[in-house]
């Protein structure tokens, strides 16, 4: 199973909730706080992990958490021993979680920004995607930067290593069994590495009043409603 929770913003969630999300954290996770700078920050911090333990106990029926270490990928630990693969992900107060039980997954997510993208194409990107974005409209040449930028995000998160700017580089290449998937709309973009050949479901948390999670597919009216395979720019 591969799932991913989008989260658009966390502003109308409930300080009493975030609070109380935090005080439930490992000792580890509140160390690593208290060293954080801004609210913003530590808010990201919090709501991740409430919504990846979530997502374990929605869709799995475990209770999980959330362990990491420095230069390594978290983790989702459950109460008998076993880990599962996560990522996460957040831009412009918008959350983006996955996690796999048949693999490994990256995810990316990013907030369009109105500043141009044009300077990072020319100076990171391969010669034939500087050609293609060129000959783009400026609405087109966007959207296509936020894919290639996005995938490769998700890639380096993926493997665990790697140098985005290097992979911006050169034209994307997958190992077989690697599956690369994108969703977007006109201001935001989603990008998904995994493996294990299970097809990725995409979902929408909802907060209650009680500060409880629950998730439903999203509406497949919406743009970000079907993960769509990944361009071969």
């Amino acid at each position: 199973m591969i799932t991913l929770a989008f989260l658009p913003g966390t502003e109308n969630i409930p300080l009493r909730a975030i609070a109380q999300w935090r005080s439930g954290l490992s000792a580890a996770d509140q160390q690593r706080i208290a060293l954080m700078k801004g609210e913003p920050r530590k808010t990201e911090f919090v709501v991740t992990r409430k919504l990846l333990q979530t997502l374990a106990q929605q869709r799995l029926g475990v209770a999980a958490e959330v362990v990491s270490t420095a230069g390594a990928a978290p983790r989702l630990l459950t109460a008998d021993g076993h880990t599962i693969a996560c990522s996460i992900s957040h831009s412009h107060k918008a959350i983006l979680v996955a996690m796999n039980t048949v693999g490994s997954i990256g995810i990316d997510v990013e907030h369009h920004r109105p500043k141009s993208v044009a300077k990072v194409v020319h100076r990171y990107f391969w010669p034939e995607g500087q050609t293609h974005f060129a000959n783009c409209s400026e609405a087109e040449s966007k959207a296509w930067f936020y894919r290639q930028w996005c995938i490769r995000e998700a890639l380096v998160k993926y493997q665990g290593d790697g140098n985005l700017f290097q992979l911006l580089g050169m034209p994307l290449q997958l190992t077989p069994g690697t599956r690369g998937l994108i969703s977007q709309n006109k201001t935001t973009t989603v990008a998904v590495i995994s493996s294990g050949g299970a097809q990725p479901e995409l979902c929408f948390p909802n907060l209650d009043q009680d500060a409880q999670w629950t998730f439903a597919p999203l509406n497949p009216e919406t743009h970000l409603a079907e993960l769509t395979p990944l361009p071969s720019q």
